[in-house]
């Protein structure tokens, strides 16, 4: 067993609706605070170029590739999530229905008069929309895409002015972003170079081998953070609600997408028989302490927040 003070430094690949906020948040908590960094764009606009470099730990939302290039740090360890496309395209399309109604104000006018006619559609009645069809493809979109994110960081304009945290962000392009089978060949790049690959419908097993290349304590359960409201666990569940032909509607839109979760899912599988064989490689000290001071304080004061949230509603 390796030991440490402080758990290695690593980079989180925070794929889109694949449980990525609980497990972010999780990872999140083993490192200092000062340490750690949350990559999505409100967060950004504060952190210079400079300083994205001196992190420990980085939970990057829905960002691709060029971004861990942009910190310049050879020595984090990747770690990702990947879900059953058609399972994870539902829960975005869900997703942005919710959003686009609850907070408009982040998308720009044009972007809410392009998705206008679906807000409120059902699934059936939308899955022949743009904005549906690149739900579809957002695993090769999220490990495929080559973006430049510098708009998006302190001192831009975009940042300056505020435009940065509107959606669709302003990402100059790298590569033809609508070309799929280049988004897919870049994809299964990333993917085979990234040290954790984990799939939602095997999320507590994804957790502990992420635990143990880290050094970190495993929580016994993780609490979902950000689910569809009707969604109650991990494992599939929307494909056996559906019609027959919106599945198999899905399944054609999702095909480059399940052609990389079939790998990912090798992966995994490959992963998780080494750790049987071989668990408890690191043991981080410094985690394991935080792990067993701040999580009990934070349950004990959660009450106290609920409350203090009922009073002010008052």
């Amino acid at each position: 067993m390796r030991w440490t003070i402080e758990p290695p430094p690593a980079y989180f690949v925070h794929v889109p609706k694949t449980g990525g906020i609980t497990l972010g948040r999780f990872l999140e908590d083993a490192y200092l605070p000062h340490d750690r960094v949350r990559l999505n764009p409100p967060v950004m606009r504060r952190v210079s170029l400079e300083q994205l470099r001196r992190f420990r730990f980085y939970h990057s939302f829905h960002q691709g590739r060029r971004l861990l290039e942009m910190t310049g740090r050879p020595d984090l360890l990747t770690i990702t999530m990947v879900r059953d496309p058609v399972e994870r395209s539902v829960s975005q399309m869900l997703h942005l229905q919710r959003v686009v109604r609850d907070i408009p104000h982040t998308f720009t006018p044009e972007y809410l008069a392009s998705v206008a006619p679906i807000v409120n559609a059902s699934l059936e009645d939308c899955v022949e929309h743009e904005a549906f069809a690149k739900a579809c493809d957002s695993q090769i979109r999220t490990l495929g895409v080559m973006e430049d994110y510098t708009p998006l960081f302190q001192g831009s304009p975009d940042a300056t002015s505020g435009r940065s945290v509107i959606r669709p962000f302003p990402l100059p392009p790298l590569m033809d972003v609508d070309d799929a089978s280049q988004l897919l060949a870049n994809a299964k790049r990333w993917l085979s170079e990234i040290d954790v690959v984990g799939t939602t419908e095997h999320y507590h097993e994804s957790v502990l081998i992420a635990c143990d290349m880290l050094g970190i304590p495993a929580p016994p359960k993780l609490q979902m953070l950000n689910a569809n409201p009707e969604r109650h666990n991990t494992r599939s569940q929307y494909r056996e609600r559906l019609p027959p032909k919106l599945v198999s509607q899905l399944e054609e839109l999702t095909a480059d997408d399940r052609e990389l979760y079939g790998i990912a899912a090798e992966r995994f599988h490959e992963q998780w028989s080494r750790y049987q064989a071989r668990p408890r490689r690191a043991y981080s000290i410094g985690a394991h302490v935080r792990h067993a001071t701040i999580r009990p304080l934070r349950a004990a004061v959660q009450p106290l927040r609920r409350i203090a949230k009922r009073i002010l509603r008052k």
